[in-house]
């Protein structure tokens, strides 16, 4: 595995009390998000992490082991399984995904609208939330207590995101990453279950680092690669477990997340447990015209067998009803990396992409294409 110390695949810290203060990153910003930044920064001294972390992230094993009939109470397919509990019904890189399950729900509205025609039209967006309450009494509360925290910094960085992409670009609409995140009732969280691998998906080898693209398929073996399709996301640091729940170190340095650069060279991503992640997604993307860019990303299963992953991933996204168009003053070519970076398996953003769509019409033709 090679290394690679070049400054652009260094991840960019930002503090907590710089975007509290309103203290100017659009330097930091340009070089995490901009057209050569890796599409992803971490936030420091966020007020509550480390306790929040650490009551949501072991639920997340403890439900995925609960009895399979149990779990199946928490399944909503009428949703495009966007609510409750998820596994295997996502498709990766052409394959389903049974290396992970997922709980969704929205962490800020338990029930967006009244509406009952709306909800049906639009489930995956404004179903109500569904809660393990009875087989976990403190699930609900925990899951809402990260993902408003993760909402509320987000807020901070995206307007710093607006700053930035409006020094670039004279008619991108001033604020509109910030109004997205504070005015949608449609934010969707996800926590994690990451299953240990078996055996014949444990990954041999060692070092860290970047390695390049030529064996790109032994990084996906806990998530394939994609693209978010939102406008921010947010993300904790994994936590590591064994079978009986305890937090463990991983020991497997090779495990975790990575993004593919915009030169087609593969990063480790480390997130510091005290820190919360942030990526572009796809439609930040387009409103930005390019000027940011989601950056494909996977997730490397641990060869230590009998450990599973756990994290928590925050989607800020529009209401359905939200207007995919770039800025005028920006060509469509600009709008997306090139194809030939991009997996084996990523959809271009170009093949579900339409400038007359809304949200609600990029989100169903990208389940499409995933799902």
């Amino acid at each position: 595995m090679t290394t690679n110390n070049d400054k652009n695949d260094k991840v960019v810290t930002l503090d907590y009390n710089d975007l509290i203060n309103g203290i100017d990153l659009t330097n930091q910003i340009n070089d995490a998000f901009g057209p050569d930044g890796l599409g992803v920064l971490t936030v420091a001294n966020a007020p509550n992490l480390s306790n929040f972390r650490q009551e949501l992230l072991p639920l997340s094993q403890r439900f995925a082991t609960l009895p399979d009939e149990t779990k199946a109470k928490y399944i909503h397919e009428d949703s495009c399984y966007s609510f409750g509990w998820s596994h295997g019904k996502e498709k990766l890189q052409g394959k389903p995904d049974y290396a992970k399950g997922s709980f969704y729900a929205n962490p800020q509205y338990d029930k967006p609208i009244e509406d009952e025609m709306l909800i049906k039209q639009h489930a995956p967006f404004i179903h109500p939330n569904i809660w393990p309450t009875k087989d976990i009494p403190e699930f609900e509360s925990a899951f809402k207590n990260l993902g408003q925290l993760i909402v509320s910094v987000g807020e901070l960085v995206a307007k710093q995101c607006d700053d930035f992409v409006r020094s670039k670009c004279s008619d991108y609409k001033d604020q509109k990453l910030t109004d997205i995140i504070k005015t949608s009732n449609c934010c969707k969280a996800r926590l994690l279950h990451y299953y240990p691998c078996s055996d014949n998906e444990m990954i041999a080898g060692g070092g860290s680092g970047t390695t390049t693209i030529s064996n790109e398929d032994d990084f996906s073996s806990w998530c394939g690669w994609h693209n978010d399709h939102g406008s921010l996301t947010g993300l904790t640091s994994a936590m590591f477990l064994d079978k009986d729940g305890n937090d463990v170190v991983n020991s497997d340095p090779n495990a975790g997340l990575y993004v593919r650069n915009r030169s087609g060279v593969i990063v480790k991503v480390n997130i510091p447990k005290d820190h919360i992640a942030f990526q572009i997604g796809e439609t930040a993307q387009i409103h930005s015209g390019g000027i940011m860019q989601a950056t494909p990303h996977a997730v490397r299963g641990s060869a230590i067998k009998g450990i599973s992953r756990e994290t928590f991933a925050v989607f800020m996204q529009p209401t359905w009803m939200e207007k995919m168009t770039a800025p005028h003053s920006i060509s469509s070519d600009k709008l997306e990396m090139s194809s030939s970076n991009l997996p084996p398996g990523v959809p271009t953003l170009n093949s579900r992409w339409k400038p007359e769509q809304n949200f609600g019409e990029f989100t169903t033709t990208t389940l499409g294409a995933y799902y």
